[in-house]
């Protein structure tokens, strides 16, 4: 009798155990394949997350490349606007305005410079001057255009000097002092010393530049 009560029980532990290990068996089975969908899933993620950052990236450059190629443009298009102010044309003068004004400022322009400064003429001497001649090498001799009293020092230094200039400093000194000229020395460069008669003798009057005809005592 106690045999037959054992079997029912060894029965129900069998089955018991079988059943769990059947469980536990579809457990084991599931499980690799979780990992598995898990390890893709999170492999997609970083994917996903590099591609995001990549994207970033590219964006990030793109815009910085575009910033540069604006601002190229900006400077490019900045030269552009200010070349033409930067390389203003000089003013040439043709023959009659260059005489004229040259002129003008050796006569009337020179009120704001000290005596010894000034560039003096015989207005006689000026008009004998072939003044665009001398305009056109002073140019050429690299002067600047437009400058007009650079251009009167120039041409005190270097206007030919008269044939005829000892008769028309004579005419210029009777004209000026009613003095008639007695005798012309030679001092230096284009200097003369003018003497003139007082009481029977000759005495040194002026003294006078055989380029420009000026004359002072």
């Amino acid at each position: 009798m106690k045999k037959l009560r054992l079997c029912p029980l060894v029965l129900v532990l069998f089955l018991t155990a079988c059943s769990s290990n059947s469980t536990g068996s579809n457990t084991s089975k599931q499980t690799p394949d979780t990992q598995a969908n898990n390890t893709t899933s999170a492999s997609t993620n970083n994917s996903d997350s590099n591609n995001n950052a990549s994207s970033t990236n590219n964006s990030s450059e793109a815009n910085k490349n575009n910033q540069n190629t604006a601002k190229n443009n900006s400077d490019s298009s900045s030269k552009k606007t200010t070349t033409p102010s930067s390389t203003a044309q000089v003013k040439s003068y043709t023959d009659q305005e260059i005489t004229e004004k040259t002129k003008n400022y050796i006569l009337n322009g020179q009120g704001n410079k000290a005596e010894a400064e000034k560039l003096n003429w015989s207005k006689t001497f000026l008009e004998k001057v072939n003044i665009p001649s001398l305009y056109k090498k002073y140019v050429t001799n690299g002067g600047k255009k437009d400058d007009v009293a650079s251009f009167a020092a120039y041409m005190t230094k270097n206007a030919p000097i008269q044939n005829n200039w000892q008769d028309l400093f004579k005419k210029d000194l009777q004209d000026t002092y009613g003095e008639k000229v007695a005798r012309i020395e030679h001092l230096q460069g284009d200097s003369y010393q003018a003497y003139v008669q007082k009481e029977g003798k000759e005495v040194p009057f002026v003294v006078v530049s055989a380029r420009t005809g000026y004359f002072h005592g």
